[in-house]
């Protein structure tokens, strides 16, 4: 039974943050909710629908390919206007219309036109939910807010696909596009309800420099093309954690024998609830640390991962001891890069180009997803396992840390 002093001490740590980002905070956490389901669980509903994997597949390109365009058009709106409202409502409607597709959805066409739909709302809803946060935490450090709004969205992942998976064995296959829908009518009141508020409190901060983002910037950082390229390594690393490693468990590697899809999900599931307990506590103590120092640390937590993974190939007994340590390497530098990856291609960005440096890095986790998962595929069909990919990762990844280890944020 939870005690009322329990109870006191939750309620004055989340009464610390001010009043704007705790309702960002709970409009990503509802996003998230609603998402948590759809990502995970979409390409299985449809193919227990018959849909063919090629169909599947070529809905989420689609869907990607919109999102980039939408991104775009995001990142320039913000720009010139630094409004969140209309975008956040506009992709909560568009998401709902998405799920009514792929609810009455029977067929490929039906699916490809809600794949779209998600495409374009995802695109909207990212650059603009990302934008709000540096004006709405003040007093408190732009990378601890980020750590905060990025713990609302695991617990809210982790839910979602829980809940989702459960729903789906168990009520209606199609129930997550319900939550989803339910989910968006809460982030529509949200926003409604605080419009004029959150107008007021955008154009108070940006207009009296209250933040400490340096208003006066008029070129990008100088270390802004290593960022960007480090940043879009991890995604790419993260795509290939979440797509290419159960294919490359359940093949088996050159001595490693295939894993059941039973301990392949306990491992998935084990590193999405370590991100959930491990998110807000490592962000917040890598927001106390160098402005470059979380980029860094993620990186290095995924050179050592894939490097784990390169090895668990090539043995077989010690395999899965080594597959669960590097996934709580992966865990924490994913709880150290989601906020850290915010925060600074926010600040690297000049004054004028702070929704477009957003949509840039939303654009990161796209491109992690357009290049890596096909190229892993590939090597996977041609050799049957995926330890030089494993090894090409980890390479990388440690060089961008080397590059990245003496440099200061300045």
């Amino acid at each position: 039974m939870i005690s009322p002093n329990s109870l006191q001490i939750s309620k004055n740590w989340w009464i610390q943050f001010p009043y704007h980002l705790r309702l960002i905070t709970k409009i990503r956490f509802f996003a998230a909710f609603g998402a948590g389901g759809v990502i995970y669980l979409t390409s299985l509903i449809f193919n227990n629908l018959g849909l063919s994997a090629t169909d599947i597949g070529l809905g989420f390109t689609i869907s990607a390919i919109i999102g980039t365009l939408t991104r775009l058009f995001t990142g320039n709106y913000l720009n010139k206007t630094g409004k969140i409202q209309f975008p956040i409502i506009s992709s909560s409607i568009l998401s709902i219309v998405s799920s009514l597709c792929l609810i009455f959805s029977r067929d490929t066409f039906l699916y490809i036109i809600g794949q779209s739909l998600v495409g374009a709302a995802a695109g909207i809803y990212w650059p603009a939910a990302e934008f709000g946060v540096p004006y709405f935490c003040h007093p408190i450090e732009t990378r601890k807010a980020y750590a905060l709004v990025r713990s609302s969205e695991a617990l809210g992942i982790f839910l979602g696909v829980f809940l989702g998976g459960y729903m789906t064995n168990f009520l209606y296959s199609k129930s997550i596009f319900i939550n989803d829908i339910f989910c968006m009518i809460a982030i529509i009141y949200l926003i409604s309800r605080n419009s004029s508020s959150i107008k007021s409190n955008l154009e108070n901060f940006q207009k009296k420099l209250v933040d400490p983002i340096n208003q006066g910037q008029l070129k990008w950082n100088k270390n802004s093309t290593i960022i960007i390229l480090s940043i879009l390594l991890i995604t790419t690393s993260l795509a290939l954690i979440q797509v290419t490693l159960p294919l490359d468990l359940v093949k088996g590697g050159v001595y490693r024998n295939a894993l059941s899809k039973e301990i392949i999900s306990l491992i998935i599931s084990i590193q999405l609830i370590l991100l959930l307990f491990l998110q807000w506590p490592v962000g917040s103590w890598i927001s106390k640390k160098g402005r470059l120092y979380g980029l860094k640390f993620s990186l290095i937590n995924f050179s050592f991962a894939s490097f784990l993974l390169f090895i668990s190939s090539y043995l077989n007994i010690p395999a899965f001891y080594l597959i669960s340590f590097s996934l709580i390497l992966v865990s924490l530098g994913t709880a150290s890069f989601l906020p850290t990856s915010t925060d600074v291609v926010f600040r690297i960005a000049p004054s004028n180009k702070k929704g477009f440096a957003l949509a840039l890095l939303s654009q990161c986790f796209a491109m992690g997803y357009f290049f890596g998962p096909y190229i892993s595929g590939r090597i996977l069909d041609i050799f049957g396992y995926a330890s030089i990919i494993w090894l090409s990762i980890s390479c990388c990844c440690f060089i961008a840390f080397a590059i990245l280890f003496k440099r200061l944020f300045n």
